[in-house]
């Protein structure tokens, strides 16, 4: 930042600098020259040296570069006196460098030159004689004692006089020049500024130039301050500084020719004596011009205020009747200042005859002391004839001996656009009050207390409480408890965090008891930034959390038994393991197989098989106490989990179970013999996750099955050659798939609707030549552990478009069903190779459906969406298999972008007879259709089932009951078969 910003009036003398630098030094000459015809003191010192004010004001004003000037002037004047070459450079020197020392401080102090403030005053003075004008008397006096002009002994006097002579011509000439300003020309174009002047310098003559002056009164120096005064008050700073010049020149001048009231015998007395009286006289004077000004400039600020505000002020004389205006008071109403006259009558006429009474009634209680001040608001009739709505304030200043009210001051503000807000937002109120009023949505509105202060229809209807009885209830305080344990939390939440909260599922109950769950939003309203109430909005989730309960029932609980899913089991065994670990508790796990089971199925029907089930979970149920987890993870396995002491109680209780079993079961009037196997694993001793006693126990229950069956095996490390027949199996996978002993059965699906052959779900199977045929229960786990379902479900994806498109070639048009693993679907490259499989065999991938597993909404989301979503991109199907059977939630099936829904068979097997699975099926179907999915039942098995769904608006259906997974052949042969009888075909 430069330290002086350009004076746009002096732009002249910026573009002109050599001319300008000339001119200046010329003028210094001149203005020390006359500075030499004063009389001086101790032979060389004048004591009125005006060029040293105009070296100030020319170096603030003009630049810096200026102190060239002033030196060379000094240089040439001290030479022409006949000081020496190397005193002279010291003066020019001296005399340019102190001034500019000083023009440096005025910029770090950030003064104004026109010096119009106290402030920049005294700093001026300050530095221009406590720095400036000391430098060049200092320098100048050591200067004439090196040439031998003054002695020792008077050095310190020529100094003095010197820096008095220096601070003369600041005073006298550097103030009225640094103040000049254009409009100064007008003031002395003027007969009054010079009569003035005149005066100023006759009272000057009669006080400093008559000799015996001394003499007289010394009041008499009062006569030159009282003409400053008043020219002060009517001609400002500049010509007051002209006028002191002018006088303490005269002063001066005549007080070293020894005349006026400062003679003395001796010259320093006289020194200080006058320069006591220009101290006096110009400081007096400065400081009343600035106060002058200040009070200027306070009221030309409250004009320009009041204008630019639209406040009128008004003034009440009560003994007078008479009103007087200031601002805007008549301007507001169309009048110009002054024209509605002084008369108090002449305002109130203006008044809306219906406020014409309630405003007298204010006034009237004000001035007899009743309410401390005077406001209302009422309307006046403009110029133009309309009202003008207008706020008028006032208090009484000033009362009669008697108390009586004599004088008032207020003010009046045009309100009329407020009062157009204030109606606009009425009638937007309402509006919005009758939009609200009809929304089924409930809204409220609390106050910064928390009080409910507004509630519309929808909240009332259902709340079940009359909108009267809702408001003024405190929120925090007079609704149930139980309701308000959980909805404290985020209400604290949105107030303190100023944040939109949302809740979910706020568990109420009405007056009539019916119980409520109720989501929506806290919104906090803010003011100056801090709380200022709350609106909230509340829907009845009452519905929606019924479904979600049956969702978590499907999730976590087996429909079949009761008891926890494979799900359930792992986060409950998880939990136990943890609060072992804390206690340092043993813990045991139990695997219980049921032997042979899948010889009842075969025999004598899945139904009699699933009622064994659920007569040995309630028979394992006798065994359990509260704090065992006993599950039915599937099929006809079953997890028991508990605590244990020592080995013997973990054998005696594995020896009950062998037992419990023994014993028949009667099933439809038969007595059914079967009997289990159980694998045993210890905690901690075994493993530390659920993962890995799981394994363990998994591998002595196939040590007790390889041992006879009916008995248990508590797992040991020799039991590793189990491991390596499992590694067996998995090796058997991997060499088997290209022996070619895989291969997929498909199993048809039709439409209920039309009865249509829509698609086919390719099935996989493995003949194994020594095992024979082993179940994808078995070998599909351990692909998915070891990694190679990803080589697998790729053949599977391989051969079943392969069959797809053979197929289209002979006019069979249908959609293939293909399922896939989550880890399959987890394999970086399952999207390509998606692809390149559907181009390789060019087939459309709407005709392709991928049936995915639950876990894979629950693992991963994000990453699960993203991908589902391009691979929908494709145009294929997506179906969520075995619904109910895992983690499925309304969350999950709103945000993925599934197509199907297929119920698992555990659902449909007993529709006709339990009514808790017709519940569930029929919330399955009636979410999934509210989601825009098409709806399958798997395992439909005889007439009455397939009239249930139908019935129940199930889009498609598969299962014995259409035909059980058939080779390619076989299916083309059905499909042929099936037209021949009549039921449609796709092609």
């Amino acid at each position: 930042m430069p330290l002086l910003p350009p004076i746009p009036a002096l732009s002249w003398f910026n573009q002109h600098r050599l001319l300008t630098m000339v001119l200046v030094c010329l003028f210094h000459l001149l203005l020390s020259w006359l500075g030499l015809q004063v009389p001086f003191f101790n032979e060389h010192i004048s004591l009125i040296w005006p060029a040293t004010g105009f070296t100030i004001a020319v170096i603030w004003r003009l630049g810096y570069s200026y102190s060239i000037s002033i030196a060379a002037s000094v240089i040439m004047l001290t030479l022409y006196q006949g000081v020496p070459l190397a005193s002279s450079i010291a003066l020019g020197l001296g005399n340019a460098l102190g001034p500019a020392l000083a023009v440096r401080l005025f910029a770090v102090k950030k003064l104004r030159y026109q010096l119009d403030n106290a402030r920049d005053l005294i700093w001026f003075l300050v530095f221009s004689i406590g720095v400036g004008t000391l430098i060049t008397s200092v320098n100048g006096a050591s200067q004439l004692w090196i040439s031998g002009y003054v002695s020792d002994a008077l050095w310190f006097s020529t100094m003095l006089a010197w820096w008095f002579g220096d601070s003369f011509g600041v005073l006298v000439f550097g103030i009225p020049l640094l103040c000049f300003q254009r409009r100064q020309w007008r003031l002395l174009s003027g007969w009054q500024f010079w009569t003035v002047l005149s005066l100023s310098g006759l009272t000057s003559l009669l006080v400093f130039w008559i000799p015996g002056a001394h003499l007289w009164s010394p009041t008499l120096l009062f006569v030159p301050l009282l003409v400053l005064l008043w020219i002060v008050l009517r001609q400002g700073l500049w010509a007051s500084s002209v006028n002191v010049a002018l006088i303490t020149s005269l002063a001066v001048i005549g007080t070293v020719q020894g005349r006026g009231m400062f003679v003395d015998p001796e010259p320093l007395q006289s020194l200080f004596s006058i320069s006591s009286y220009i101290l006096v006289i110009s400081l007096f004077s400065y400081l009343l011009a600035f106060l002058h000004q200040s009070g200027e400039r306070t009221r030309d600020h409250v004009n320009s205020a009041l204008q630019g505000s639209g406040l009128g002020i008004w003034q009440l004389d009560l003994q007078q009747d008479q009103v007087q205006f200031f601002g805007q008071a008549e301007v507001m109403l169309g009048y110009q200042p002054g024209e509605l006259g002084r008369r108090f009558q002449h305002w109130t006429n203006l008044l809306h005859p219906d406020d014409a009474v309630p405003t007298r009634l204010a006034l009237t209680q004000h001035l007899k002391g009743v309410t401390p001040f005077y406001q209302i608001e009422f309307r006046m009739r403009h110029k133009a004839g309309y009202w003008v709505w207008v706020l008028s304030q006032g208090r009484v200043v000033e009362r009669d001996a008697q108390g009586r009210a004599s004088r008032m001051v207020g003010s009046n503000t045009d309100i009329s656009a407020l009062k157009q807000a204030d109606l606009a937002v009425s009638q937007l109120k309402d509006f919005y009050a009758t939009v609200l009023s009809k929304v089924v949505t409930g809204v409220w509105v609390g106050d910064a207390r928390h009080r409910l202060i507004y509630v519309n229809q929808g909240l009332s209807r259902l709340m079940s409480m009359a909108e009267t009885d809702l408001l003024n209830k405190q929120i925090l305080t007079d609704f149930p408890e139980q309701t308000l344990q959980h909805f404290r939390p985020f209400y604290y939440r949105a107030m303190h965090g100023l944040t939109p909260v949302r809740f979910e599922t706020l568990p109420i109950q009405t007056p009539g008891g019916r119980q409520l769950f109720l989501s929506g939003w806290l919104v906090p309203l803010l003011k100056d930034g801090s709380f200022d109430g709350m609106i909230g909005t509340v829907d009845d989730m009452t519905q929606q959390r019924q479904y979600e309960q049956q969702i978590l029932q499907l999730a976590f609980v087996d429909q079949l038994t009761g008891l926890p899913n494979r799900a359930a089991l792992q986060d409950k065994a998880r939990d136990l393991l943890a609060s072992a670990l804390q206690q340092q508790q043993q813990l045991v796990v139990y695997h219980i197989d049921l032997d042979h089971f899948q010889h009842i199925n075969d025999s004598m029907g899945h139904d009699t098989g699933d009622m064994l089930l659920k007569m040995v979970a309630e028979r394992l149920k006798m065994l359990t106490t509260a704090q065992d987890l006993l599950s039915r993870p599937g099929g006809d396995e079953f997890f028991l989990i508990r605590a244990c002491r020592t080995e013997h109680d973990v054998l005696q209780t594995a020896h009950q179970l062998i037992l419990l079993m023994s014993e028949a079961f009667a099933v439809e009037e038969r007595m059914l013999q079967v009997s289990c196997s159980i694998g045993i694993a210890l905690f901690p001793q075994h493993g530390l996750s659920f993962a890995e006693l799981q394994r363990m126990a998994d591998v002595a229950l196939y040590a007790a099955k390889a041992a006879g069956r009916n008995r248990y095996s508590l797992y040991n490390p020799q039991m590793s050659e189990i491991l390596h027949e499992r590694l067996q199996l998995e090796h058997g996978m991997r060499s088997g798939l290209y022996a070619g002993q895989f291969s997929l059965h498909y199993q048809p699906v039709q439409t209920l609707a039309d009865r249509q052959i829509v698609s086919v779900e390719a099935l996989l199977r493995w003949q194994h030549p020594q095992l024979g045929s082993v179940s994808p229960v078995r070998f599909i786990p351990l692909a998915e552990h070891s990694g190679f379902i990803v080589e697998l479900g790729e053949w599977v994806l391989q051969q079943a478009l392969k069959q797809l498109a053979r197929w289209r070639t002979q006019g069979v048009i249908l959609r293939v069903a293909v399922n896939i693993s989550t880890v399959q679907l987890r394999h970086p490259d399952f999207l390509r190779q998606l692809q390149q499989a559907l181009t390789q065999h060019g087939v459309a991938g709407n005709q392709l459906e991928l049936e995915l597993t639950e876990s894979v909404l629950a693992e991963q989301v994000e990453q699960s969406r993203q991908l589902l979503q391009q691979i929908r991109a494709l145009g294929v199907t997506l179906a969520l298999d075995d619904f109910g059977t895992g983690y499925s939630s309304l969350a999950y099936l709103k945000s993925f972008p599934l197509d199907k829904l297929k119920i698992d068979r555990s659902f449909v097997r007993d529709l006709l007879t339990d009514p808790d699975d017709r519940a569930i099926v029929h919330s399955v179907v009636v979410l999934g259709h509210s989601l825009g999915l098409r709806v399958v039942a798997e395992g439909v098995e005889d007439a009455g089932q397939l009239h249930q769904l139908q019935q129940m608006d199930v889009d498609e259906v598969q299962g014995y009951l259409l035909s059980k997974p058939l080779p390619p052949e076989e299916l083309e042969n059905w499909l042929r078969r099936v037209h021949s009888l009549g039921m449609p075909h796709l092609q």
